[in-house]
């Protein structure tokens, strides 16, 4: 089955184009553009006319590409800057008419459990291929897996974060109609993994950098200030229990991604070299003692920094490391199958 999925997001816009086949998404193109849709929402509460006209733009680029795909289905999905714009539903369904395909914005429930969904479905290599490539891995990812089986899907988006905790093989045949909300997805059924806990959380990379970070670079202040916010934000809606089971961690989206290619001096972005890296804790730690230190300018001039993420990275590392502390992660695979995959899957029929 040939799908079509756009993914307006609060700091990008993202599509993929795919033949979902026995439940595997076969990429035809993926594209990413930065278009900064969340610029002043936070504030707000209404669409910046500057932004909105960026996104626009690009959403006619992406109608094009999709015009000539012909998918046998479609869908535009919004996330946390339409779910808090004031006149985000117009918008959206001016984008939707622009690109053909039908469009609808997802509960953070929702965007939780699909980016599960696919962010399960592009890990099924990376125990054993991590065990082959590193002295003394298999042992250590056997202990881990035989330990604490679960894990937490991490997905770091510009508006919100969401976290999704389950079992990697868990999935069973799902209609459209299991995943809450979900009604205007088609109801044949697919497999799709489903995780036991989701939470959507309002501490995006761009939220967070509008409301702590006044200074480029933060001073002291304000780099504590949100530290402390997003600290007791997970606190308070991440229980205890939900933590201790977790052995493993999957990053998703702009921010972990970012962090590989600048982690490995990418020049030229490379998913394939992206996908299913990991990053460590001390890798998060050494990429915020970078950064707190250098302006936003001169954070993009760095490798591997996509322009339009300059000035929100910093805001992604004080997330992910946040993250991993609350559920004693030492590293997290990065995954470049995530909430469009997810999406990808839940249109496709049996």
């Amino acid at each position: 089955m040939k799908v079509a999925v756009v993914d307006l997001g609060t700091n990008s816009v993202r599509l993929l184009l795919a033949h979902v086949e026995a439940g595997v998404v076969h990429d035809v193109a993926r594209e990413t553009t930065v278009t900064r849709l969340g610029a002043g929402v936070d504030r707000r509460r209404r669409l910046d006319a500057a932004a909105a006209a960026r996104t626009r733009a690009c959403v006619e680029r992406y109608a094009e590409m999709i015009a000539a795909f012909a998918p046998d289905a479609g869908l535009l999905v919004a996330t946390s800057v339409l779910r808090d714009a004031a006149d985000g539903p117009a918008f959206l369904d001016e984008l939707s008419g622009l690109a053909g395909v039908p469009a609808r914005v997802l509960s953070g429930e929702e965007e939780a459990r699909l980016s599960f969904a696919g962010a399960v479905a592009g890990t099924t290599s990376w125990e054993s291929a991590g065990a082959a490539t590193r002295p003394g891995r298999a042992q250590d990812v056997a202990a881990r897996a035989s330990e604490r089986p679960a894990i937490v899907v991490i997905d770091i988006g510009g508006g919100s974060m969401e976290l999704a905790v389950g079992e990697a093989g868990q999935g069973a045949p799902q209609t459209a109609a299991a995943l809450p909300s979900v009604a205007a997805l088609p109801t044949a059924a697919t497999t799709l993994a489903v995780p036991s806990f989701v939470c959507s959380l309002d501490v995006g990379v761009v939220r967070l950098t509008e409301r702590f970070f006044a200074a480029d670079p933060p001073i002291q202040a304000q780099w504590a200030a949100a530290r402390d916010f997003v600290h007791a934000t997970l606190a308070a809606a991440v229980p205890v229990a939900v933590r201790g089971p977790v052995g493993r961690g999957v990053g998703l989206a702009g921010t972990f991604t970012t962090l590989v290619a600048h982690k490995l001096a990418l020049r030229t972005y490379d998913r394939a070299v992206v996908h299913g890296h990991e990053l460590t804790l001390a890798d998060l730690e050494a990429a915020e003692a970078l950064f707190r230190g250098m302006t936003s300018a001169a954070r993009g001039r760095l490798p591997g920094i996509q322009k339009g993420r300059e000035d929100v990275i910093l805001a992604g590392v004080l997330l992910a490391r946040e993250v991993c502390r609350l559920f004693a992660l030492d590293a997290v695979r990065v995954s470049e199958s995530d909430l469009l995959d997810g999406a990808a899957l839940s249109l496709a029929r049996s």
